[in-house]
């Protein structure tokens, strides 16, 4: 068995998986795309993989959805979106090839429709959007688009780099096929901005970009084509390339604003000595909100839940330097603390995961109220001299008058996905090499505090077929 395979996350069958593409939802199920190498554990030669899902946890592979057009000059299908309109759906992607069709100044948006949800076919409007829309405003690494619905028509943002920031473009269409140019969205200070996405709230929206490192969003309100009143600029993940990237959402037949990201692989380092045949992952599907403050809400999908087995409970632990040991081992679990800020103000909190016995393997999520941040130290997380050792670290939300934290974790073979009070979240990846690498402890920093509540879930495995 493949100790680092995650049971309860989302993979490709084999072979490469990056960027969550087009989910949407339709007569009750879930769809999902995927940027995919159907042919080797390496980017690549990239697909558009497909999964349906009647719950957002269980899923089944369908046959890949999109290939390159390689007689049209495509040798790539980015990242896009979907359109459901009319009882059709419309993929959007970015269209990449050689030479003068290269990522950087040659990118194209191309469409592909599907009245079956399984076949797609790729119009000969295409190209729909090309670089020559712009005039004489110079933009490199166009791509990502994402559509949506307005009162007058679609809109779509593109991301891009233009004066060497990253930006986002938008565009609008009567029809989903003649499509123009409106200006720059938002131009921000990263060097470039990737898979842009929104949400709406009412007369509010929040803007997703991934610039090449953590995840950010931008709420605030949108006024002709750009985003203005910035209320927050904030953090999806923190986790960036050694956890969490290129998200994407959709809003699903219930209402709700969900959103899907990247687990990357670049943690396994160089010289991982197994030899494995996949590579990367998604994070638990997010329920998104907009808290008055202009923060987001987020946490795992409660569906989730039904893969819950084996509880373990215990209320008000007293801990100390010394470990205390939850007497539960296990390397694919939910646990949820309640913590009285006031017991661990002075003392700190870290809860080790995938512990050995003889401590010399422990990955550690240290919660620490003095520095008001949440981290996943990954120093001594495996033994493996060549995998990523970095710590991935966050700032805790305010207090707001609570007095309890609530610090969630799923661990899930090789995946750490953490959530402070369904706003601060968390993503790395970790390689532990022990066999009785599994156990689950608690210790403080310095001096003693009490844990209110604590619940240990052994998680099943979803069906992923």
């Amino acid at each position: 068995m493949d100790r680092y395979r995650p049971r309860y996350h989302f993979t490709a069958p084999r072979n490469w998986m990056n960027d969550p593409n087009g989910p949407f939802q339709l007569n009750g199920e879930y769809h999902l795309f995927y940027q995919h190498n159907p042919s080797k554990p390496e980017w690549g030669d990239i697909h558009w993989g497909h999964a349906t899902s009647p719950d957002l946890v269980n899923w089944t592979h369908l046959p890949v959805g999109m290939a390159p057009s390689y007689e049209l000059g495509e040798a790539h299908c980015y990242s896009g979106c979907s359109v459901v309109h009319d009882g059709e759906v419309t993929l959007f992607y970015t269209s990449i090839g050689e030479g003068e069709r290269n990522a950087a100044t040659g990118a194209q948006q191309w469409m592909a429709r599907g009245t079956d949800l399984h076949t797609w076919r790729k119009p000969d409007i295409n190209p729909v959007l090309t670089l020559e829309l712009h005039g004489d405003l110079e933009i490199r690494d166009w791509r990502d688009p994402y559509v949506w619905k307005t009162e007058d028509g679609w809109r779509m943002i593109l991301g891009g780099i233009h004066e060497e920031k990253g930006c986002a473009f938008i565009y609008n269409s009567e029809d989903l096929e003649k499509w123009s140019f409106q200006g720059i969205f938002y131009k921000g200070e990263e060097w470039i901005w990737e898979c842009p996405h929104l949400f709406r709230f009412g007369d509010k929206a929040v803007l997703f970009y991934s610039p090449s490192g953590p995840v950010r969003y931008l709420s605030g309100t949108i006024s002709g084509d750009k985003l203005i009143d910035v209320q927050k600029h904030g953090t999806v993940d923190h986790g960036g390339w050694e956890g969490y990237y290129a998200s994407t959402g959709f809003v699903d037949e219930n209402g709700r604003r969900i959103v899907h990201g990247w687990i990357p692989e670049g943690s396994r380092g160089e010289e991982f000595p197994e030899n494995l045949d996949w590579a990367g992952a998604l994070a638990l599907p997010r329920i998104v909100d907009l808290k008055p403050s202009g923060a987001l809400s987020m946490s795992p999908v409660p569906e989730v839940g039904t893969l819950r087995g084996v509880n373990y409970s215990f209320k008000d632990i007293a801990i100390g330097h010394t470990p205390v040991l939850s007497g539960v081992q296990s390397t694919s679990f939910e646990c949820l603390l309640e913590i009285d800020r006031k017991s661990i103000e002075a003392a700190g909190l870290t809860v080790s995961l995938f512990a050995s016995d003889c401590g010399k393997e422990h990955t550690d999520v240290c919660l620490n109220l003095a520095s008001h941040t949440i981290t996943i130290d990954r120093s001594n997380s495996s033994l493996l001299p060549k995998v990523h050792k970095t710590p991935v670290q966050g700032e805790l939300p305010a207090a707001d008058g609570t007095e309890l934290i609530k610090l969630r974790i799923f661990a899930d073979q090789s995946i750490v996905e953490v959530f402070v009070d369904d706003e601060t979240c968390l993503t790395a990846r970790v390689y532990p090499t022990l066999e009785n690498s599994s156990g689950i402890q608690l210790r403080t920093d310095s001096g003693e505090a009490v844990v209110s509540s604590l619940q240990i879930w052994e998680m099943k495995a979803a069906e992923i077929r």
